[in-house]
């Protein structure tokens, strides 16, 4: 799991250290910076899908585009540096023990080429990575055999091949069909606006769940992930079905959806465009928490988008016992009925309270504040700062 998250120069930071928890929340107005955490972290993973040393800063990709290096320096740097660096757990073969680790990443500005470059490691502040030792908490630097061990065994997936799941805000709508990819599929990929979301339902949705996965939905008749995934489904939609078809002459997979109805036969099949927005924005959200893997990381902007409160609700409790059952997830957020979610969760002791993080990010003039209240096992927080999905009872006070 990654632990924390530290940003220097980075955009709208000049300096930010956030605690990140199995599940955390960032939430706060527009323009604030919770994109700008997530973005640090895709652009960190699309380096490294260029280059596994990182040598520079890809920051135009697949999964992000930040445009120039002026574009990421922030803007009242003291110097031309960024640094990202993460905290997380690594496991050290040769002494056989796990140890708290953190990743350095220095890049420097140059304003020639317009790219960011990673420093070379004699001027570095710190090593490129380093443990904590458990008897004195202090960060050393690994021996080189112990370094080079690091290097080839990073625990996070954030540098592996398979375990990592990005959902952009920017989802695809309903289509008629959507491509079919056997390289994505291969790493098990919904792609960043879920594109490939039928290809993964074909390809994973006859797997199986553990009886004892908090994900389980207790209405579903059978374990596998596609009966699991379309009863979460049916929070948002009562009654939806989904049947998929490959055509493989076309690359495509095409998607009909259909309605119990009691005492009924089904409706006829519906294409996506013929059920509005919802059913297709949500479907690689719940196929991303559900057929997520311990120690996956899966990263998620605005699941609520074009969901009624009570799929937003049931969707942030989904949220929730994926974390349970060991992903971590990356929320950004703007639904207070997704945190209630959350909340009910906390409080039906489906996930440890520890085990979330809520950030709410504002600012005081040009600089940017996060304010991190404390969740209780009630499901209560410790404060409500102005401006945290109060919105609703500021409308309620002026109705009165």
């Amino acid at each position: 799991m990654i632990s924390n998250i530290a940003l220097q120069n980075f955009k709208c930071f000049k300096n930010l250290d956030l605690p990140l928890g199995q599940l955390t929340l960032l939430a706060g107005l527009n323009g604030m910076g919770k994109s700008t955490v997530i973005q640090s972290i895709l652009v960190l993973r699309q380096s490294f899908e260029e280059s596994p040393t990182i040598r520079n800063l890809r920051l135009s990709g697949d999964l992000v585009d930040l445009g120039t290096g002026a574009d990421v320096l922030y803007d009242g740097a003291d110097t031309d540096q960024i640094a990202v660096e993460l905290g997380a757990s690594a496991y050290l073969r040769r002494a056989q023990r796990t140890v708290d680790a953190r990743y350095n990443y220095y890049f420097s500005y140059d304003r020639t080429s317009d790219i960011l470059s990673r420093l070379p490691r004699q001027q570095q502040k710190e090593q490129s990575i380093e443990v904590k030792e458990s008897a004195t908490g202090k960060w050393i630097s690994p021996n080189i055999t112990e370094r080079a061990d690091l290097l080839r065994r990073v625990d996070h997936p954030l540098f592996r091949t398979t375990g990592f799941q990005y959902l952009s805000a920017e989802r695809l709508g309903p289509r008629k069909m959507l491509p079919l990819s056997d390289e994505n599929i291969r790493l098990r990929r919904l792609g960043k606006q879920g594109e490939y979301v039928l290809h993964y339902l074909l390809r994973f949705g006859a797997e199986t769940l553990q009886v004892d996965d908090p994900r389980m939905h207790e209405s579903a008749e059978k374990y596998t992930l596609a009966d699991q995934c379309l009863s979460w489904l049916r929070e948002a939609s009562p009654g939806a079905r989904l049947d998929i078809e490959q055509i493989r002459a076309a690359d495509a997979a095409v998607a009909r959806f259909s309605f119990e109805r009691k005492g009924d036969v089904p409706t006829t099949q519906l294409r996506p465009t013929n059920v509005g927005f919802g059913l297709s924005y949500i479907l690689p959200v719940i196929v991303a928490l559900v057929g997520a893997e311990k120690n996956d990381l899966v990263i998620i902007e605005n699941p609520e988008a074009h969901l009624h409160p009570l799929g937003q609700t049931r969707l942030g409790q989904l949220a929730a016992r994926a974390a349970a059952s060991g992903v971590q997830v990356i929320i950004e957020t703007h639904s207070d009925h997704f945190l209630d979610g959350v909340r009910i969760d906390v409080r039906e002791r489906r996930i440890q309270a520890q085990a979330t993080k809520i950030h709410y990010f504002e600012k005081e003039g040009a600089e940017v504040r996060v304010i991190t209240p404390t969740l209780d096992s009630n499901g209560r927080l410790d404060e409500w700062p102005s401006g945290f999905f109060d919105q609703r009872d500021q409308n309620l006070l002026k109705l009165i």
